[in-house]
């Protein structure tokens, strides 16, 4: 995913300067590998509190808001 991620947000910016990028959308149950994809960026739908986006840190997804890690 991360290679498509990439070639994604190049497109993105290419079309669009100065625009929203849109997150990758991901339930708790389909969470990718946090350790993969470490300060990447996504949006988790059903967490616990409500739809959130979350960040990786290289070992967890997080909840950007408070750093909580998502549940």
């Amino acid at each position: 995913m991360g290679d498509d991620f990439n070639a994604e947000l190049e497109r993105l910016r290419s079309q669009r300067r100065n625009a929203p990028v849109p997150l990758p959308s991901f339930s708790k149950a389909d969470l990718p590998a946090a350790g993969s994809y470490p300060c990447c960026m996504i949006f988790v739908p059903n967490e616990a509190g409500g739809a959130t986006p979350a960040f990786s840190d290289g070992t967890n997804w997080r909840r950007v808001a408070d750093r909580i890690i998502v549940s």
